[in-house]
């Protein structure tokens, strides 16, 4: 179980539960744990953050979330897995599978319990479904901004930015269900239900259909997320490119061009100038196909049903005319956008790799003529790229990025933090021996 805030509740402590870290958060085995000695644990709330305190909308106490997913033993999760189904909407053996190993449970006693603003680190659409109690919702688009923007994207950490500006607000009644994309940061709030009763949703992912557009529409502000951004190098890539091997980030327009070109050439079959559902269907159960690694993950009864769902998300995801054909002009567009973005990542992550700020405020500056407005830079930075900057200009942080396509990567802040800080270290430990060195010669002189 992971609860929100369960170290300001009384009476808890750490050391009488069993506990692990999963995906870097303290989970707890509480079973049957009575912080009053009388109580059971569900009865009763926690407060919230301190940090949550400055607007009444915001969560004021925490709630329980039940990871089936990544918490049971193999065995506990087929039981409760055997008891769920999915919604009517996605009864398909794809989507209903995904929903079956991917959903949460959130209970929220009493009234005000809700998560902090933030940002899911999935690179699918998640829906939530209202149990019992109504939740109010507050959502908000990841901010257009520079790599020297970054923010922390867990709970709380767009208030502590200053960023945070929800743009649509709502109550999902019980009974309801919200749906987002990746992306899209969202703080809740449950209203306790009139009964007294303890309010709770489920939490899932479904593969199909994919807010394909909307990627293709914020992909520049989406790859610099800290929690999304890894998408946009690896399971989204996969749109761009429509799945024909060997296609690669470039800065180079003839490469581009060459680009168009060999994926006209692979599926547009009549050469009719279009790319539609049924050519690139065509195209997947060739072996020039890169969507035999996506179908090795599903059983072969299933695979048929992945294509298809898949094709239709990929010409869905060039299309500007909604119809649903690829034109060459779509998808040059589409291809253009996504090298600069790709390509752009790549520089920048040179320049945050070898602690060199100012050269990454250059590099921001020389994409001006592709804004709307020109670049502006934060006065504050994130702790990791403060760390990251105080080191002299050059510092190679990691080895080697290879591998690495954006900010959330293989927790990639929490890997170079760390190396940042050892780093630091020794240049501390190297200026105050000099220091000595030269306070002993003038001793000596």
């Amino acid at each position: 179980m992971k609860a929100e805030y369960i170290h300001d509740m009384p009476g808890f402590s750490e050391k009488d539960h069993d506990t692990r870290l999963i995906d870097g958060e303290l989970r707890f085995n509480i079973g049957s744990f009575k912080p009053d000695k009388k109580t059971m644990w569900y009865n009763l709330s926690r407060p919230a953050s301190k940090k949550y305190k400055d607007d009444p909308l915001k969560p004021t106490t925490g709630p329980y979330v039940w990871h089936v997913k990544d918490e049971l033993t193999p065995k506990q999760k087929k039981i409760v897995q055997g008891k769920f189904r999915a919604p009517s909407f996605l009864q398909d053996p794809l989507n209903s599978a995904k929903m079956n190993t991917s959903f949460e449970l959130w209970f929220s006693p009493g009234d005000g319990a809700g998560a902090g603003a933030h940002n899911d680190g999935y690179c699918e659409s998640v829906v939530s479904l209202q149990l019992n109690g109504d939740k109010k919702w507050r959502k908000m688009l990841e901010p257009e901004m520079t790599f020297l923007h970054s923010f922390d994207e867990f709970d709380g950490g767009v208030y502590i930015a200053g960023l945070w500006q929800p743009d649509l607000g709502f109550v999902n009644r019980k009974g309801g269900a919200v749906i987002w994309p990746p992306g899209y940061i969202h703080e809740t709030k449950t209203d306790q239900p009139p009964d007294g009763s303890c309010g709770s949703a489920i939490t899932l992912q479904f593969d199909f259909p994919q807010p394909v557009q909307f990627f293709r529409a914020y992909l520049p502000r989406l790859s610099l997320s800290s929690e999304v951004g890894q998408c946009v190098g690896m399971a989204w890539s996969f749109y761009a490119t429509l799945s024909v091997q060997g296609i690669t980030p470039t800065p180079k327009s003839a490469v581009m061009q060459e680009q168009m070109e060999t994926i006209m050439h692979a599926l547009d079959a009549d050469k009719d100038g279009f790319i539609t559902v049924a050519e690139t269907l065509t195209f997947f159960e060739t072996p020039g196909s890169a969507i035999h690694k996506e179908l090795k993950m599903h059983p072969k009864e299933h695979h048929g049903l992945y294509s298809k769902f898949k094709a239709e998300d990929t010409v869905a995801y060039h299309d500007m005319n909604d119809d649903m054909r690829v034109s060459r002009q779509e998808l040059w567009d589409s291809l253009v956008q996504w090298n600069v973005v790709r390509i752009r990542m790549q520089e920048g992550l040179k320049y945050v790799n070898s602690a060199d700020r100012e050269g990454l405020e250059k590099f921001e500056r020389s994409l001006d003529y592709m804004r709307r407005n020109p670049v502006t830079f934060p006065n504050k930075l994130r702790p990791e790229l403060r760390d990251i900057f105080s080191l002299p200009t050059g510092t190679k942080l990691l080895k080697s990025l290879k591998g690495v396509h954006s900010l959330s990567d293989s927790e990639f802040f929490s890997r170079v933090r760390e190396k940042a800080a050892k780093l630091a270290s020794k240049q501390r430990k190297a200026e105050k021996a000099a220091k000595h060195s030269k306070g002993k010669r003038k001793e000596e002189m």
